[in-house]
């Protein structure tokens, strides 16, 4: 049987396919719905963390009861999750660890240009990346099999296309014998010693009991470097020694389109490199092309190692981070410029939905003249210059810790206001109020409480209604708020806009730290 699947459900059915018993995460576009789709199937824990540091740290457990575990977040959670990630980075795992990570190359639904391939070169973490719906299916039951072999953590590639495009997979009936294997707990994987100690290793030792706490990291990596020259994902399509491209991912479909005469060297293990395979490709070819979304990665790896490839120098990377297209490689490569009839959808900036409550937030900051810092999320949206309500937007929950900064040291006396959302708040914007009542912070704050994650699909968070309609739930931000010495704590309906500007235009004039909490219900996923 025959299926056309996004990336994201292909992804989710290899998971189901490969045994895993645990998933978790922080949802993020473009690569949410592979948590959504696989919560669907029987016999697996899924669920959202806080954020994408406590989902790995999850994992971590999970692993050492030898269990396999599946933890998703876009390329900006790996940025949270980077502290649990590099330590356990070279630390003997057990049951398999997969980081399903997506970046958004070329911006399509996001604001980043990162590069997960970084984190995978930094921390020497095997990635792989598939081009289709079917590689999705097949390759993360081969990152499984990788990370308990080799007993490492693995980086499973997503992007914007290959999450959200739809392509044939091929059915049949193991698709309902998921493996449901369970490794043993072994002493490995529960050492008491620091990650990174483990991996390099110790010089001198001499107890038998020290002597199996000890991963030999370097041992482990040679042979997976090994392995990749041999694994199946890795392979060469030897046409013509004129042209040679080496590419992977969904530049590999594109490249192909183009150059079909071309030989191909098409890598699903991206890192460690296949090195003995890239120099046999490189020597039989004329000309050999490194084609790659997002930075030149895998070309600066590969001219590290003395072989010469071009890419960069005719796909220029700055400003912006490239994903190929057809045309692109049509273009730069066979110096062929098609003209395309295009119809143009005019550019229009993102707005919040109407009736939203974080309008009325924006309207209040404009109105009054108010400064204010924000983060990512629906509330961010107040700071494209159409809306022009908010100064400041970085990353998620930073927003309470830029404004107490700002209040800190400001000569002029004016207060700079932090907003957030209630899923910012509980991710890591619950820290930097912390940090505000811990050093007797100036700062008057808003949580735009809208009792969901919108942004990524309405997902719950821990203040979410446990039932519709419903005021039960799991934990209270006010309460919070006032456990922690927030005593100013005021929880206003956003509708409420007399009552909403007054209680914060006399909380700005006052020393000391205040929230408001300003709560209705988002209009979408009510």
């Amino acid at each position: 049987m025959r299926k056309i699947l996004t990336g994201n459900q292909a992804t989710a059915l290899g998971c189901y396919e490969s045994g895993v018993a645990y998933a978790t995460g922080y949802p993020g576009t473009p690569c949410t719905e592979v948590l959504n789709e696989l919560s669907s199937f029987k016999g697996v824990n899924c669920e959202w963390s806080t954020n994408e540091k406590v989902a790995l740290e999850v994992a971590s457990g999970v692993s050492m009861s030898g269990k396999r575990t599946l933890v998703l977040m876009k390329t900006l959670g790996l940025n949270v999750a980077a502290d649990a990630f590099t330590q356990l980075s070279g630390a003997p795992i057990n049951g398999g660890i997969v980081l399903v990570v997506a970046d958004d190359v070329g911006r399509i639904v996001g604001d980043d240009y990162q590069d997960c391939r970084f984190y995978s070169i930094m921390s020497n973490v095997p990635l792989v990346e598939p081009s289709d719906s079917e590689e999705a299916r097949e390759f993360i039951k081969i990152a499984f099999e990788i990370s308990e072999r080799f007993e490492t953590p693995v980086i499973f590639r997503l992007n914007s296309i290959t999450s959200k495009s739809k392509s044939v997979i091929n059915m049949t009936e193991e698709n309902n014998q998921p493996i449901r294997e369970c490794r043993q707990i072994h002493k490995k994987s529960l050492q008491k010693t620091v990650g990174n100690v483990v991996r390099f290793g110790f010089d001198n030792y001499n107890s038998q009991k020290l002597k199996d706490y000890w991963h030999d990291f370097h041992e482990s990596w040679n042979r997976l470097s090994s392995y990749s020259d041999n694994v199946e994902i890795n392979k060469a399509e030897v046409k013509n020694s004129t042209i040679g491209i080496i590419a992977s991912g969904v530049s590999y479909l594109y490249a192909k389109e183009v150059l079909p005469e071309a030989s191909f060297l098409k890598l699903g293990l991206v890192f460690p490199l296949p090195k003995r395979n890239i120099k046999e490709f490189i020597e039989s070819h004329e000309k050999v092309y490194v084609i790659e979304d997002g930075h030149p990665i895998i070309e600066k790896e590969i001219k590290n190692i003395g072989l010469e490839v071009e890419g960069e120098s005719i796909f220029p990377r700055f400003p912006h981070m490239l994903y190929f297209t057809p045309d692109i490689i049509q273009e730069k490569i066979l110096d062929k410029k098609e003209e395309n009839e295009y119809v143009r959808v005019p550019f229009r900036l993102p707005v919040n939905c109407p009736g939203c409550a974080h309008n009325v937030i924006n309207s209040l900051l404009k109105k009054n003249d108010i400064m204010a810092a924000g983060g990512i999320g629906c509330g961010g949206l107040g700071a494209f210059p159409h809306v022009g309500a908010i100064d400041i937007v970085k990353c998620m929950g930073s927003s309470f810790g830029i404004a107490y900064g700002f209040n800190k040291l400001n000569d002029d006396g004016e207060k700079l206001l932090g907003i957030m959302g209630d899923g910012e708040f509980w991710h890591t914007g619950i820290n930097g109020l912390l940090n505000i009542v811990w050093n007797n912070g100036d700062c008057t704050l808003i949580v735009n409480d809208n009792l969901t994650v919108a942004m990524t699909g309405g997902q719950k968070n821990i203040s979410s209604p446990l039932d519709p309609g419903s005021d039960k739930r799991r934990a209270s931000i006010e309460e919070v708020c006032k456990a922690i010495g927030v005593d100013r704590t005021y929880v206003i309906d956003s509708y409420n806009t007399k009552e909403l500007e007054r209680v914060l235009l006399e909380e700005i004039e006052k020393k000391g730290v205040s929230v408001i909490i300003a709560r209705h219900e988002c209009l979408i996923f009510s």
